[in-house]
């Protein structure tokens, strides 16, 4: 009666979840029907609804009888989720008939709806809701169809979940560019191979540029041969070391001062990424923080706290010269320390110290 590759297919197609109530009352013989979940009971961040009620009646629900929705109230209760409810065993029908919601909303508008299949289901910090709906004329829903809509409950809980789960990733993803586009950098992942992962706004426009950098079989290579052999051997190096070292190389173009690449290689989950920072010497900060602040995703303050501990600055002189407390900076050298992957400052010096200095470039020589 329910299809379960229906449900399945709505996990990552939005025009099939768009259907999916549709396809459920139709399955059931309702009337209409409404699917709705979120990240707490009090959210809604995607709805897929049959359109039985006109957009402008349920923007008047929304605003003036959700308060008094019965049955809605009724399934709320934490003894009803994740099972599916003849709603009429909860809301007798003598008190829904003498409901505001019903006299005032439904029969309002020349409806009769009446009775109700719903249900709360929760699943992997997901909350979503279901109800299936007939009218008054109609038959009450059978035994056999609650059955029928109870044993779907554990497949659309796991559509909710995986819908869920891939909101956060793109909203992580939107986040996470909006992010690297205002490092003032052309940041690129790759693969430990040199395979590219993702870039923002800025390496992308220079791989435009075409003046120094280019992707081959998404492979990033330099245009000089001698830059890229010693790219690619700072790639193989980078994807060789067990902790977050960095080197530094350039790679030169027609016009201007040569590009500088920071390529280091971090662990991200249970994989091994590169990073590379290429910077434009004419027009973009080159200092040793900016880099490290770049690189290790550091914050101003935590990269210029670390370029002051490369240089033997004491906690004590570092607290007085920022004129902020002696723990505000243990704090910062803690992140430093876990961002950087290591437990203490000699570490920290021998990692940044990994880092050639650059310099006419650099604003520390």
């Amino acid at each position: 009666m329910i299809r379960t590759e229906d449900i399945y297919d709505a996990a990552i197609d939005d025009a099939a979840f768009g259907r999916l109530a549709l396809t459920l009352a139709d399955a059931l013989g309702a009337r209409s029907g409404v699917l709705h979940w979120g990240r707490t009971p009090q959210h809604i961040a995607e709805i897929s609804y049959s359109g039985y009620f006109s957009e402008a009646q349920m923007a008047l629900y929304d605003e003036e009888f959700q308060g008094d929705d019965l049955w809605g109230i009724a399934l709320e209760r934490a003894e009803t989720v994740n099972r599916v409810w003849n709603v009429e065993a909860l809301v007798p029908a003598p008190t829904y008939e003498a409901s505001r919601i019903y006299n005032e909303w439904i029969r309002g508008m020349g409806d009769d709806t009446f009775h109700c299949l719903g249900g709360v289901i929760q699943k992997d910090g997901t909350t979503g809701h279901i109800g299936l709906h007939r009218g008054r004329a109609q038959q009450p829903f059978s035994e056999a169809e609650l059955r029928a809509v109870q044993d779907s409950i554990d497949h659309i809980g796991r559509m909710f979940a995986i819908r869920s789960k891939l909101d956060r990733a793109r909203h992580y993803g939107r986040s996470l560019h909006a992010t690297l586009d205002m490092v003032g950098h052309a940041v690129f992942t790759l693969r430990p191979n040199g395979a590219l992962i993702d870039c923002n706004h800025l390496a992308d426009l220079l791989l435009r540029r075409g003046d120094a950098l280019s992707l081959r079989q998404r492979q990033l290579k330099a245009l000089d041969p001698r830059d890229d052999e010693a790219l690619q051997t700072a790639f193989r190096a980078a994807a060789a070391r067990q902790g977050g070292q960095a080197s530094a190389i350039f790679v030169h173009r027609d016009q201007g001062l040569p590009y500088v690449l920071s390529i280091a290689a971090l662990r991200v989950g249970m994989e091994r990424q590169i990073v590379v920072i290429a910077t434009d010497p004419a027009d973009r900060d080159m200092s040793l923080a900016s880099r490290i602040r770049a690189l290790y995703g550091l914050t101003k303050a935590e990269a210029d706290v670390a370029e002051a501990l490369c240089r033997g600055q004491g906690l004590e002189e570092l607290s007085q010269e920022r004129g902020v407390a002696l723990n505000t900076v243990r704090t910062q050298i803690k992140n430093i320390y876990v961002k950087l992957d290591c437990s203490r400052q000699s570490e920290l010096v021998a990692r940044i110290g990994a880092l050639p200095r650059l310099g006419i470039f650099d604003e520390t020589e």
